[in-house]
């Protein structure tokens, strides 16, 4: 008798002969697999689901809702397992479709720019204060500074840094010849978001001093009055 690889079967919409590989798993049917073949399957699965949309997306959104837990405890596993090749289909998909996704993205905020807007505002307004250094873990140098921007305010400066294009020119010549590893950002203190701007630069003036006092060298040419 032949094995299973070489059976074949009809399928009972197409009615098209097929090898069992063709078809789903049903071991209560007749040779272990479905009647209709996986294409035909899949056919009217699609076809479901573009008429019945709507319902679709709740269904799904309830199961997502009741099984949120486990859901993203099986896609953290899944992602664990498979980081590399997850990241290469990424980068592969983006690379085909750079021009598509920079269009689309580009779309998404002319029709939402309000909303993105509010969004930004709201993030920003919930962002602690702090007085922070940046060191130059070659020479010793420090920047002191103060932000209501969080850790933002690093990215800022190292994005101008990048460019070229930063306020102090003494730390752009380092960065452009030590580069950025040489560099090191330190939270001093960390604030309520609302903290009061004066008392900031009170308290940037006073670690500058207090740096000062202690023999270090500043990349910082004026001191907040």
């Amino acid at each position: 008798m032949p094995n299973n690889e070489e059976q074949t079967k009809e399928c009972t919409k197409c009615g098209q002969e097929k090898p069992l590989s063709g078809f789903y798993k049903n071991k209560m049917r007749r040779f272990g697999v479905r009647s209709q073949c996986k294409v035909c399957v899949l056919a009217q699965m699609k076809q479901y689901r573009q008429e019945n949309r709507d319902k679709v997306l709740e269904q799904k959104k309830q199961y997502r809702q009741k099984n949120k837990d486990k859901i993203v405890e099986r896609e953290k596993q899944h992602y664990q397992e498979n980081k590399d090749k997850i990241l290469e289909q990424k980068k592969q998909y983006y690379q085909k479709n750079k021009d598509k996704i920079s269009e689309r993205v580009k779309q998404y905020r002319q029709e939402n720019k309000d909303k993105i807007s509010a969004q930004n505002k709201q993030y920003r307004q919930n962002l602690p204060s702090m007085i922070y250094e940046i060191h130059n873990t070659i020479t010793k140098q420090i920047y002191v500074g103060q932000t209501s921007y969080g850790r933002q305010r690093w990215n800022g400066h190292k994005h101008k840094l990048r460019k070229g294009i930063h306020g102090n020119p003494q730390l752009q010549k380092d960065w452009d010849k030590w580069g950025k590893d040489a560099f090191r950002f330190n939270i001093v203190e960390e604030l309520p978001c609302d903290f009061n701007t004066e008392q900031l630069l009170e308290k940037e003036a006073a670690l500058m001093l207090e740096h000062i006092s202690n023999g270090a060298k500043l990349y910082n040419e004026d001191i907040p009055e």
